[in-house]
């Protein structure tokens, strides 16, 4: 059982003033939202797998681009700031109850829960206005928060003697890149940014039932 949100894009601006200054803003930001649940059961004991998964999966993108021209005449000056924001918040409880009917049959009952919240904003000001000197000013501000909570219960009832294991896996990352570029002579300015932000969860539950078979 899987379930993937996954989403890109990508934001171009090319913006050419009267005297020539190109400035081109690329922008690529990716949300991926991955989950995974595996169910293994081992022995010849008849059972009954009761499985109940609830995923709550929410991916959002925000990007705003504003550029100031204010043309003079004369050199520029040119100020670039701008704010990266990934936030990913994961939420993994996985229950799992082991008991055994009237009728000597097992009764696995299993019930995991996902919430992931994958976020990217960004925000991005290019301000070009006449000056005396030709000159460059960056800011850009990188703040990135991830959450990760997992809860694990396991009950094994009616004195069985079985084996029960919950493995889970996962990866809750946010990474931001930045690069501000100007040619030799000032005419071409390049600013790239980049944004990654993923929850990936593996939800794997092994039952053994060995010990009781014999």
């Amino acid at each position: 059982m899987g379930h993937d949100d996954s989403d890109e894009r990508d934001l171009e601006d090319w913006i050419d003033t009267v005297k020539d200054r190109e400035i081109e803003v690329d922008q690529d930001s990716s949300t991926n939202d991955d989950v995974d649940i595996g169910v293994e059961v081992i022995g010849t004991r008849p059972v009954s797998i009761d499985l109940e998964t609830e995923i709550d999966q929410n991916g959002e993108i925000d990007q705003d681009v504003d550029v100031d021209d204010d043309d003079d005449g004369g050199d520029r000056e040119v100020d670039v700031s701008g704010d990266q924001r990934p936030e990913v918040d994961q939420r993994i409880d996985a229950d799992v109850e082991i008991s055994e009917d009237d009728d000597g049959n097992v009764v696995i009952e299993i019930d995991v829960e996902v919430e992931d919240d994958v976020e990217i904003e960004s925000d991005l000001d290019v301000d070009i206005e006449d000056d005396d000197e030709g000159s460059l000013d960056t800011d850009i501000d990188d703040d990135s928060e991830v959450d990760r909570n997992v809860d694990v219960d396991i009950e094994i009832r009616d004195d069985l003697d079985i084996d029960a294991d919950i493995d889970v896996d996962s990866l809750v990352e946010a990474v931001v890149r930045n690069a501000v570029d100007r040619s030799d002579d000032g005419d071409e300015i390049d600013i790239e940014l980049e944004e990654d932000a993923d929850s990936v969860a593996d939800v794997d539950v092994v039952v053994d039932m060995s010990d009781a078979d014999a």
